[in-house]
């Protein structure tokens, strides 16, 4: 019963994004890729396949990044700006039920739009010469487990805050995700133990979403232990299955007036 009511409001989430018609963006960096596969073919010699394979896993990264920085961080605003929560939650619709169903219709959208990307790639990859490996399609994934847990941190950070602040605030901590891994390994960095005493903390609390930025490797050819992706995979789905049971416990509790 409760699933069928999670269903029903991500299937509406779902249609009220795809009305926005926030896909158009993921249809124009798709011409884009498009056209750049061409100019890589004209002016590349030897590896224009992987000119469109960088390009395409790029632009699929920031295209999840943006949905899921924008449509998450409205996710909540809206639904009690215009009252819609109110008249959801009083039928009586459990507010864990309404919360899941947002997340779980966006993150169709999400996996809609790395679907179009994907598709359309690896396709100009082929057709210039590439080949679809594992690799690839792990890069992928791990791109895709990124931008839920990106959601998920802007939809948490939503509960306390605007969602302009949210989104600054998200972009930051993605930024920092990405970059900490290098900042620690900087001379500088290790010359100063206080410094790396606050890396530490950050490290440890906060996501690092470098553990999930596989498009160098898959680039660059470098080889990936099972024991990386499976550490990788399992963090990413930890950290944000603890989002998500928080995102829930908070907005349980949180005063809707």
């Amino acid at each position: 019963m409760m699933l069928d009511k999670i269903l029903i409001i991500s299937k509406y989430t779902f249609k009220e994004l795809i009305k926005s018609r926030i896909l158009y963006v993921t249809l124009i960096i798709g011409i884009a890729l498009m056209v750049v596969t061409y100019v890589a073919t004209e002016f590349t010699y030897g590896v224009p396949e992987k000119v469109a394979l960088d390009f395409g896993l790029g632009m699929l990264s920031l295209s999840s990044v943006g949905i899921s920085l924008f449509m998450g961080a409205s996710l909540l605003f809206k639904e009690i700006d215009s009252r819609t929560v109110y008249m959801v939650i009083s039928r009586p619709v459990p507010r864990w039920v309404f919360i899941t169903g947002k997340i779980t219709g966006l993150i169709f959208i999400l996996l809609l739009n790395i679907g179009i990307l994907t598709v359309m790639t690896l396709t100009c990859s082929y057709l210039l010469g590439g080949e679809i490996n594992q690799a690839i399609l792990m890069s992928i994934l791990f791109n895709f487990l990124e931008s839920v847990l990106l959601l998920l941190v802007v939809v948490f950070l939503s509960l306390f805050i605007n969602n302009t602040l949210a989104t600054i605030i998200s972009l930051t901590v993605l930024l920092l995700g990405h970059a900490i891994k290098d900042t620690k390994n900087i001379l500088f960095v290790q010359q100063r133990p206080y410094i790396q005493y606050v890396l530490d903390l950050y490290h440890f609390v906060l996501p690092n979403f470098y553990k999930l930025n596989l498009k160098d490797y898959v680039i660059y050819n470098q080889t990936l232990s099972l024991d990386f992706l499976l550490g990788s995979f399992a963090y990413g789905v930890c950290y944000s299955l603890f989002l998500f049971f928080m995102i829930i416990f908070l907005f349980n509790r949180k005063n809707l007036d």
